[in-house]
C-alpha cells in the first residue's frame, strides 16, 4: 500500500498566509456557496415581509423567489465568482505577507462589497431601473457578497491549517487510483 506524502506547505515565515491554487479554488467555491446560503433565504424572508395581500397568500412571494430567484442567483453568482477570481487572487497575493486575520477579513469583505455593488449597478443599468427601485435586492446582494467572501476565505484558512497540523486528512487527488494502487 502506498502512503501519500503530504504536499509541502506554501506558507513560510516570509509569507505566512500564502496559498496554493487548490486552496484558492476551495475558497472561491466556499464563497460562492456562502453567498447562495445567505442571499436566497434572506430574499425569501424579505419577500414574505413585503408581500401585499392583493398578490396572494403570504408564502407566494417566498415560493416565487425560491423557485425562480434561487436558481437564477445560483447561476449568476457562479458566473460572477468565475469573473471575480482574478481580483480575489490579487488581493490574496497582496496580503500573503500579513498574518492578521482581521486585516484579511476586512479586505475580503470590502472586495465582496465591491463585487456586489458592481453586479447591482450592472443589473440596474441593464434593466433600466433606478437604484431606489432595486433597494431591497441591492442591500441583500451587497450584504451577502460582503459576508460571503470573508466567510469562504475563513473556512478555507481553517481547513488548510487543520490539514497541515494533521487534524484532518488531505483530500485525495484520485480515490480510484489510490485504491487500485493499494491492491
Amino acid at each position: 500500500m502506498s502512503e501519500r506524502t503530504p504536499d509541502p506547505s506554501p506558507r513560510t515565515d516570509a509569507e505566512p498566509m500564502a496559498f496554493t491554487a487548490d486552496e484558492f479554488l476551495r475558497g472561491a467555491v466556499a464563497a460562492w456557496l456562502w453567498f447562495n446560503l445567505l442571499f436566497d433565504p434572506t430574499l425569501a424572508v424579505v419577500s414574505v415581509m413585503s408581500q401585499s395581500p392583493q398578490w396572494g397568500p403570504w408564502w407566494s412571494g417566498a415560493a416565487m423567489m425560491l423557485l425562480y430567484g434561487a436558481p437564477i442567483a445560483f447561476v449568476v453568482s457562479g458566473l460572477v465568482t468565475l469573473l471575480s477570481c482574478g481580483a480575489a487572487w490579487i488581493v490574496g497575493r497582496m496580503l500573503s505577507r500579513r498574518r492578521s486575520f482581521v486585516l484579511h477579513s476586512a479586505c475580503f469583505a470590502l472586495l465582496g462589497a465591491a463585487i456586489g455593488t458592481l453586479v447591482v449597478v450592472g443589473y440596474t443599468v441593464a434593466i433600466g431601473a433606478s437604484v431606489g427601485e432595486m433597494n431591497p435586492i441591492a442591500v441583500i446582494a451587497i450584504g451577502s457578497s460582503a459576508a460571503a467572501v470573508p466567510l469562504g476565505w475563513g473556512w478555507t484558512v481553517r481547513r488548510s491549517v487543520r490539514i497541515e497540523a494533521g487534524r484532518e486528512r488531505r483530500p485525495s487527488a484520485d480515490v480510484d487510483a489510490e485504491y487500485e494502487d493499494s491492491l
